[in-house]
């Protein structure tokens, strides 16, 4: 019998997040890893009488891709397209049992895919199928939290499995006051960075495209970012950890970056096109349920009392912005003496809101 939290999740997934009908057909992609999971979502897509498809990946074999495709093979995503149009829904199960598999492959061949997808990802990112995206708890991702494989089932579950139309109500307050506001300041360590929101709508997200979810966030006016931000807490992005993100803007461009690890993976990484040196996204955390990070970007930005940015690619139905073919999260903490105003009014001091 399966883990009840297990299929609790799956029924958010299928139920709460894309809200599957009978004839959907629902694309549901993980790794083997992820097993215990993808069959849940299964179970509970055919339950509702629509059509299941799966994708599940081996382990090693991205790696195998990176080291063997050459350019026209790095570049060719029809299958991909194909899939996504041809689907109604999305369900992307992140999990597997090695994080660091892509470690030492060269950061450019995973640049120029990441190009080659872009088309895909934005078709996702504006809407055009249903989609989703968790995290199956396995042994790699409790030893990157630090923790033993039981106690991060618990992290994972208590984060994911949240009653998402109360936390919903919870963030409504907070976004209508940014709604109200231009500017966005962000002061703490190291840090004097104010972001534009002029004329822009907060998205409230609650359990519709990630799970675990609690956040609102903006898509900037990218052209007038100003100051200087020092980003604490390590992430992995294409499996690669980077840690000690230094970044400064100009005139909304990113003019000075360093990492005290991952320096030249941060710099493929910017270098990507003209679009991954400004903002695609301004993230406020409202999760007060998740109080670490883990090194998993799913988790980390919805840490209550934290704020992330996103280099790169806006996302469309949060308002016109910035284009690139990376959309990169990093998170910044304010639970220890950070402090964020509102057109000079402050709102928050350590993580905790002043109104």
């Amino acid at each position: 019998m399966a883990d009840p939290r297990i299929a609790k999740l799956a029924d958010i997934l299928v139920n709460h997040s894309i809200k599957v009908k009978s004839g959907d057909k629902i694309l549901i992609v993980g790794d083997a890893a992820t097993g215990p999971l993808v069959k849940e979502v299964y179970r509970k897509v055919l339950q509702c009488g629509a059509l299941p498809l799966t994708q599940i990946g081996l382990a090693e074999l991205e790696k195998i891709f990176y080291d063997e495709a050459g350019d026209d093979q790095l570049a060719n995503v029809d299958h991909i397209d194909w899939l996504y149009r041809y689907a109604d829904g999305y369900i992307r199960i992140l999990g597997s049992d090695n994080t660091k598999v892509l470690s030492h492959v060269d950061p450019a061949r995973i640049a120029r895919r990441r190009k080659a997808t872009a088309p895909q990802m934005q078709y996702l990112m504006s809407g055009g199928l249903r989609w989703v995206i968790t995290l199956f708890p396995t042994n790699s991702q409790a030893q990157e939290a630090d923790m033993s494989l039981e106690e991060y089932e618990d992290f994972v579950y208590s984060a994911t499995n949240a009653d998402y139309a109360a936390l919903e109500k919870e963030m409504q307050h907070a976004a209508e006051l940014f709604n109200k506001a231009s500017k966005v300041r962000i002061v703490a360590n190291e840090t004097d960075l104010t972001v534009d929101i002029e004329e822009r709508r907060a998205v409230i997200s609650a359990g519709e495209h990630n799970i675990p979810d609690g956040e609102f966030y903006f898509t900037p006016n990218h052209l007038k970012t100003e100051g200087y931000i020092y980003f604490e807490w390590p992430t992995l992005f294409n499996e690669q950890e980077i840690a000690g993100i230094r970044l400064t803007f100009k005139e909304g461009k990113i003019v000075d970056y360093s990492a005290e690890k991952g320096q030249e993976f941060l710099a493929s990484a910017l270098n990507t096109d003209k679009g991954a040196r400004y903002l695609g996204e301004l993230g406020i955390g409202m999760n007060f349920g998740i109080r670490q990070p883990t090194k998993n970007i799913l988790f980390d930005e919805k840490i209550g009392g934290s704020v992330h940015l996103a280099v790169g690619r806006a996302v469309d139905y949060a308002g016109k912005g910035n284009d690139s073919a990376i959309h990169w999260d990093m998170v910044k903490s304010l639970q220890r003496g950070g402090e964020l105003y509102l057109d000079d009014v402050l709102v928050q001091r350590g993580g905790k809101w002043l109104f």
